[in-house]
């Protein structure tokens, strides 16, 4: 009977690049000679794509010798090291968050959360930061243009926090002397690898973080897929 028949699937081998077809042509599976069939890496698509962006930024905006100063050295609902509002009609799906920290001020706790949410209002005097799209080939532009500060200062209004992105840290941190042995992790990072990590956030709502130490001064980015409502996201 046909149904018992084996099935025979075939691709093309390809060692060289790939012809390129105007969309919406059909264009064969692509194998490897021994038959072996690859596609594309979702992240490279949408790097390919011109959807994914990122910001980064300490004292200033991509800055590279100029660390920020971060909150509190606790917790404080109302003061964001990270603020980002996501407007309407957009799609952000967080894939990297990178904490480096440059000097702790004094003994202590460092604890580090990414939430999202609602009502969250920045306290001011902050870094704006501008989206750097990482195809520099794509002329997409993010939506988050004018809507990502860090450092910003206390008394905003607290997020209303619907889910917990990621949450870091460390028991006690000191402050390290010229002649001190001793050294910290100085670099934390969330990075989406698993479904449990993801989280397709849509606007309008609000993206926060802290980086909350005694003292603590550093640098971050911030790496993410972007998409308009409605578009195809896989």
């Amino acid at each position: 009977m046909p149904w018992e028949r084996d099935v025979d699937i075939r691709a093309k081998a390809q060692i060289t690049s790939p012809e390129v077809a105007d969309d919406g042509n059909a264009v064969a599976a692509l194998a490897t000679r021994d038959g072996a069939i690859f596609t594309a890496d979702w992240h490279l698509k949408q790097l390919m794509r011109g959807r994914i962006h990122q910001v980064a930024g300490g004292a200033t905006d991509q800055g590279i010798t100029d660390p920020g100063t971060f909150g509190a050295g606790a917790l404080d609902t109302d003061e964001f090291d990270l603020i980002i509002t996501v407007p309407a009609n957009t799609i952000i799906i967080p894939l990297e968050w990178t904490v480096v920290m440059e000097t702790f001020g004094a003994t202590g706790l460092l604890e580090i959360l990414l939430a999202r949410g609602t009502g969250a209002v920045s306290g001011g005097s902050g870094v704006t930061l501008v989206p750097v799209n990482q195809n520099m080939a794509s002329n997409k532009v993010s939506a988050l243009t004018n809507n990502v500060e860090i450092n910003a200062a206390d008394g905003g209004t607290a997020l209303t926090k619907e889910a917990e992105i990621w949450r870091d840290g460390l028991q006690l941190v000191e402050d390290i002397a010229a002649d001190d042995n001793a050294a910290w992790p100085n670099r934390f990072q969330f990075k989406a690898s698993s479904p449990a990590d993801l989280h397709i956030i849509e606007g309008p709502t609000f993206i926060a973080g802290w980086i909350a130490a005694v003292g603590g001064t550093g640098f971050q980015k911030f790496a993410y897929a972007e998409f308009e409502s409605g578009d195809d996201i896989g």
